[in-house]
């Protein structure tokens, strides 16, 4: 479906401004205490590479947006419990490394177990070792607290995750980690000036975490401080041109700006390089409809429900399929 991408950008910006709720519904998808679906996973480095420290795991949505991050542990597993059932993207980031990706459709299986096999990344072996050094001194009492906070979070006990993160970061004030999660924790309380603050915290900590601008990004966004937001992505887009998550966070931003010629860009950029995310071919499908293309647009929604069968707009995509059908019929 690839020819659809860069003629369509304009038109892709037009149908988000007239549907603002299909993208608000995102804000509302987040962990659940009530399903038991979790994804772990083992990270393997090369016998030849380099030594790895800080080693950084991040969940995230497959529409974008960040849920949680964390480091292995000594044997180099990882494990997110309590997910909603979804799509999900986990990134593994280590100095010295490659950053590696993969994707989890979590729509079925209740549970998924990845392998990252890292590739040292000869341009860039010469790490921050400053915030290994910071990672290895942090107290067991405040890894304790994070622990204990990060499980709240994911129970959706956001004031709980607060109060245990809180005591982390007063402990370790350099625990990066804890004072992303504490931002994080702030957003899903709807704090959102506090979660500005630890956000802002941990980027003194490691000013080049796209996740955390990207964050710190949304955090504005939902402020309606857009020139903010638009500074703070920027940055992110900057920093790592392949995150589709900080182009899609960015368009949103200009859409709500009203600045349509500036969401074109970061749209077609999304698109480009997630032309596996479901979402997309439905945005595609409405589009295509409204300028009077049927058949198209019911060729997008069939490619949504082959990508997403159980996804949260298949009832509405089977519902459009028909009544294009129907049309169809009416005009033979």
């Amino acid at each position: 479906m690839s020819y659809l991408r860069k003629p369509l950008w304009p038109i892709f910006i037009l149908l988000l401004l007239a549907c603002p709720a299909v993208f608000a519904q995102r804000d509302r998808d987040n962990y659940t205490a009530s399903t038991l679906v979790e994804i772990s996973g083992q990270i393997q480095l090369p016998l030849d590479g380099p030594p790895a420290q800080n080693i950084t795991v991040r969940l995230e949505r497959f529409s974008g947006g960040i849920l949680d991050q964390i480091p292995p542990d000594a044997h180099g597993k990882f494990r997110f419990t309590n997910l909603q059932r979804g799509y999900y993207t986990i990134y593994v980031v280590a100095p010295g490394y490659k950053p590696s990706q993969q994707q989890a459709d979590m729509q079925v299986l209740s549970r998924s177990y990845l392998v990252f096999e890292l590739v040292p990344n000869k341009e860039g072996a010469t790490s921050n070792t400053s915030a290994s050094v910071i990672n290895a001194r942090v107290p067991k009492d405040a890894q304790t607290e994070f622990d204990k906070g990060r499980a709240s979070l994911q129970d959706k006990k956001a004031k709980d995750a607060i109060q245990h993160l809180l005591k982390a970061v007063e402990l370790y004030p350099e625990f990066f980690e804890a004072q992303f999660l504490l931002g994080r924790a702030y957003m899903e309380d709807s704090a959102l000036k506090e979660s500005a603050s630890a956000l802002h915290k941990a980027l003194e900590i490691k000013p080049d975490d796209v996740a955390t601008l990207i964050s710190l990004g949304e955090v504005y966004r939902r402020e309606k401080s857009y020139e903010d937001a638009e500074k703070t992505l920027q940055e992110a887009v900057k920093l790592d041109d392949k995150s589709w998550q900080a182009y899609f966070a960015l368009a949103r931003v200009y859409l709500e700006m009203g600045d349509v010629m500036k969401a074109a860009p970061p749209i077609g950029h999304t698109l480009q390089l997630k032309p596996d995310f479901a979402e997309a071919h439905l945005l595609a499908g409405n589009i295509l409809l409204r300028v009077n293309q049927p058949e198209r647009a019911q060729t997008e929604y069939e490619e949504y429900l082959r990508l997403a069968p159980k996804g949260e707009f298949a009832e509405q995509a089977r519902a459009l399929i028909q009544k294009i059908k129907s049309k169809a019929g009416e005009k033979k």
